[in-house]
């Protein structure tokens, strides 16, 4: 069946979705200046989602014939003044609508900004982006937690353990952008970076497709974040919630879980109503939870923050108590300050700080290397989590930005950004190694009581592995840390023509980045022993293995893109020219013969790559088109085509390419300077549809086409000692396609119901699902296949979600009670569970009774999971307090109400996750027959093989106006 033949089909099925009247009405008005009342003429005014418009005459007036009867929104748009778009504007046969005076603001900051008259539309029929705009008041009614939860509103976006997924991409492959600044850790490998404040979002913007030029190193989505900014009168807002009443703290449906949000905004400066504005705003937010595994540290420990300071020592505490009291500890702080020169001239500076402490393990990704769709929860160490890896992730973007409208036609945004963001894992706060070894510190290394024999009676008895989980004081053996730090300068024109039929954008993106690397594995190797008091052996090694390196690399693009509007037809016509250097790092080991790099290498990359400013720069050029237009009265018709590119994890570049900092182990991994960007060609058709003021529909068909996925290789070369060693190397070979069809439906009924229904239907198929996995395909099978595709086991074939909001007034009673200013807000969630690899049954092992089974390898990744589901439920009462300038808001919210089991870890005999009694594969820890060879898997019974069940929230937020 061909796919994608059939969803275009479906597409021009859905097309004529509403037959309109053929006889028509009329549509005038009068357009004047806000400020001074006088006419002003030649502004444009047109009918959206219709080829409708026109321009008003010497006295501002209009009038817009011909018109077929139906429901549309106006935009009026003049050079020099804010665009204003009226809503909900009925014509009627044979008359014509008068929309009265028309008053239109002289310019704001930008040349696009737009004022909204009326109720906002529930899709945006000029927009050829596939994309969700959510608002601080949706979040304020939502209940979400952060950005992530936010942008898994919209179709085509998938929350997982390893972090958001976006049309069948990896998690890595979204760009986050916070007040135009990307706000990645580029080295996590979770994709976020910077934790954004839930009381400082202003609204955040999902696109799935249609991105523009100026958004430059993302390959599956971008998730825009604004950041408010105070307003005329002072603000205050609070909310706090805990999942439980001051008792059974970690039982059932509680998990110790408390989130308190403040913020407060307002005015500082106000010289007059136009000019020499400042206004502040400041907000915090604190997460604290114990999680829902059960499995929590006496206290979390970071070396990274260190254990005292001034205040700590005032409030009688360590910095750990202080900052880590639970078992996930989620801290973020906003500043921001606007000042307004004038209406079109403002500054403004935004500081995000965020901390996180946590024994996650997805905390820390390295990109293509990880197993998929794990969770995190280090359960070998659940008989002893304070010996586990504690991880701490701390972060601070700081934005300048200046923008100017002048000379009516021209506008100006420059933002100049610094991204700090610093990862640490230790054993709970234990330093890199003691300074001198007096003790056995591997967990795996240790048997302790109880024990039991296997085969006892035979000439060799080997010691069973008990449950499976560490009891002997061993710790964990990973010390990692990392941090990256960005300076980004962007500066970004627009232009609008006076017939406002172009509108061009234009600028430059320049990133001056500095990295360093350490991930040391036991670290406790090499440092000195102490045998007796006289004798001590020492060793200059940093670890088993060791893989340190700093660089500082560059990246940069220019972008620009003409937006065309012609009657109903528009069309964005764009590219950006992306550049990008490794390094001196990379250019020195090019030219040191000691460095471990193949002359193949050396040879392409200066073949490859140009000098610049004493650097050796790489570049690709990444076209953009996007175009909408009517093809019946409120239906329009959007194609998007557009390149994209993501360069590779730095380890994929620079690991093992120091001379002095080498890992000598067994396929330890190595470095590869000519690397070429991962890359998509994206291709999307679709139809929008506003049916009725009340009722509109979004179908869309995609094809992603991925290619230059980064895959794993064994390379034998000569090490600093002149032996010939084997080392994995990375190269681009890997692919990947991903085609799917989209559903949206809004619908809203009165003043009583909103509501969003999405269903999506994927495919995703590739070579890989990481590098790793590539080089054991390899290894297993001793041969290299370049063209068969499998699923990956990311891809989830169907999903259905909605949120759906309901508010009461008045006139709703029960027994005389009136039930006003409560809302009611569902989210729905279904979608197919995880893919996996399927085993049959092959016989009994005679000496255990243990049923047998191996792994269909031709039938790899070809069975769905059992599937997931669930349903959150918040209900909100409003009450209004002090004439109105405050409102109490109580709260009360079910995640999970149904408590459906979600499967995470997926047992590939059942298809579910493990219940006991269920028969496990070869090697996994099987309760019932306890064996010396089952190795890698912790126990079956991990809590963490289960996302969350049944969570219960109650709080209270209150907002009030001065």
């Amino acid at each position: 069946m061909n796919l994608t033949g059939n969803i275009f089909k479906v597409l021009a099925f859905l097309l004529p979705l509403v037959v309109f009247s053929q006889k028509g009405g009329a549509i005038k008005g009068k357009v004047i200046d806000a400020d001074v009342g006088e006419p002003i003429m030649g502004a444009t005014v047109f009918v959206i989602g219709t080829y409708a418009g026109g321009y008003t005459d010497a006295n501002g007036e209009f009038t817009i014939l011909n018109v077929k009867t139906g429901t549309y929104s106006v935009r009026i748009k003049y050079v020099g003044y804010v665009e204003k778009v009226i809503t909900n504007v009925k014509v009627e046969a044979g008359k014509t609508t008068n929309l009265g005076t028309i008053k239109l603001k002289a310019e704001g900051t930008t040349l696009d900004e737009v004022e909204i008259v009326g109720e906002k539309n529930m899709i945006d029929l000029e927009s050829g982006k596939s994309e969700l705009v959510i608002t601080s008041k949706d979040v304020q009614n939502l209940g979400v937690n952060d950005v992530q939860e936010m942008a898994t509103m919209q179709v085509g976006v998938t929350q997982t353990p390893d972090g958001v997924q976006i049309r069948g991409g990896r998690v890595y492959e979204t760009q986050y952008v916070i007040e135009g600044v990307s706000a990645q850790d580029p080295l996590s490998g979770t994709g976020f970076g910077v934790q954004v404040s839930k009381f400082a979002i202003d609204q955040v913007k999902i696109m799935t497709s249609g991105a523009g030029a100026e958004y430059g190193n993302g390959t599956a989505g971008v998730i825009l974040t604004k950041i408010k900014e105070g307003g005329e009168k002072l603000q205050v807002s609070a909310t706090y919630k805990k999942d439980n009443f001051g008792i059974n703290h970690n039982e059932g449906m509680h998990w110790n879980s408390d989130v308190l949000n403040v913020a407060v905004g307002g005015p500082l400066l106000r010289k007059n109503k136009k000019t020499h504005r400042v206004f502040f705003f400041l907000s915090g937010d604190m997460n604290l939870t114990d999680t829902y595994f059960r499995v929590r540290a006496n206290q979390l420990h970071s070396s990274l923050i260190g254990e005292s300071d001034w205040f700590s020592e005032l409030v009688g505490k360590s910095k750990s108590e202080i900052f880590a009291p639970r078992q996930d500890n989620k801290w973020s702080g906003t500043a921001k300050i606007s000042y307004y020169i004038k209406p079109a001239t403002k500054i403004f500076l935004t500081t995000q700080q965020s901390l996180s402490i946590n024994q996650n393990s997805r905390s820390l990704q390295i990109i293509g290397f990880d197993a998929i769709m794990t969770p995190g929860l280090q359960y070998k160490f659940a008989l002893q989590p304070d010996n586990a890896n504690t991880y701490t992730h701390r972060s601070n973007l700081s934005v300048l930005g200046f923008k100017h409208v002048f000379k009516k036609q021209w506008a100006m945004d420059i933002r100049l950004g610094r991204l700090f963001t610093n990862l640490r894992a230790d054993a709970n706060g234990r330093p890199f190694r003691d300074s001198i070894v007096k003790q056995v510190y591997d967990p795996a290394s240790i048997v302790t009581n109880p024990i039991t024999l296997y085969n006892p009676g035979d000439s060799v008895v080997f010691v069973n592995p008990g449950p499976g989980l560490y009891n002997n004081g061993g710790i964990a053996t990973l010390w990692h840390d990392h941090y990256a730090q960005e300076y980004t300068s962007k500066m970004k024109f627009t232009y609008s023509s006076k017939n406002s039929v172009h509108f061009f954008s234009f600028g430059w993106e320049h990133k001056e980045q500095e990295y360093q690397w350490a991930d040391i594995r036991r670290p406790w190797i090499g440092a000195p022993i102490k045998i007796n008091d006289t004798l001590t052996y020492s060793s200059n090694r940093i670890g088993q293995s060791a893989d340190v390196w700093k660089a500082k690399p560059a990246f940069g693009g220019f972008f620009f893109t003409d937006r065309i509007r012609y009657k109903g037809i528009i069309a964005s016509l764009g590219f950006r020219f992306n550049y990008w250097a490794y390094g001196k790092f990379i250019d020195d080991a090019i030219e040191n013969p000691a460095a471990p790099i193949t002359e193949v290498v050396r040879k392409e990359y200066k073949q490859q790559t140009v000098p610049v400013f004493g650097r050796r720069f790489n570049a690709r050029l990444l076209p953009k088109i996007r175009v909408s237009f009517p093809v019946t009265e409120n239906n329009v018709l959007f194609f998007n085509y557009g390149h994209s590119m993501r360069l590779p994890h730095p380890r994929f570049i620079y690991a093992g390419l120091d001379p002095v900092y080498q890992n000598s182990s067994y396929l330890a991994f190595l470095g590869n300077p000519n690397l070429k960007p991962e890359a998509t060609v994206s291709y999307e058709v679709g139809v929008k549809s506003q049916i009725t003021q009340t009722f509109a529909v979004n179908v869309s068909a995609f094809y992603n086409d991925k290619y230059d996925y980064i895959v794993t290789r064994t390379l034998v070369i000569k090490d600093v000692t002149g032996r010939y060693v084997t080392k994995s190397f990375a190269i681009n070979q890997d692919y990947a396609r991903i085609r799917g069809l989209e559903v949206s439906l809004y619908k809203k009924i009165g003043n009583w119901f909103r509501g969003m229904l999405n269903g999506s239907y994927q495919v995703a198929t590739g070579k890989s699902n990481s590098a790793r996995e590539s080089l054991l395909q390899i290894l297993q099978r001793g041969r290299l296949e370049t063209t068969k595709e499998y699923y990956l086991a990311w891809d989830r074939p169907f999903e259905f979600k909605g949120v759906f909001n309901f508010f009461s007034d008045s006139t709703w009673k029960i027994k005389n009670v009136k039930l006003d200013n409560f809302i009611l807000t569902v989210y729905v969630n279904w979608k197919s569970g995880l893919r996996y690899t399927p085993y049959k049954y092959v016989g009994i092992d005679e000496l255990t009774g243990r049923p047998l089974y191996e792994i269909e390898e031709q039938k790899r990744y070809q069975k769905i999971g059992s599937n997931w589901f669930w349903t959150d439920v918040r209900l909100t009462k409003n009450i209004p307090l002090f004439k109105n300038k405050g409102v109490l808001s109580l709260f009360f919210e079910i995640k999970n109400i149904t408590n459906h089991k979600n499967a995470i870890i997926i047992n590939p005999i059942t298809g579910r996750a493990y219940e006991y009694g269920d028969p496990v594969p070869p090697f996994w820890r099987d309760p019932r027959y306890p064996n010396p060879f089952d190795r890698g898997l912790t126990p079956p019974t991990n809590p963490a093989r289960y996302l969350q069940p049944r969570q219960m929230w109650w709080g209270a937020r209150l907002n009030y106006t001065f």
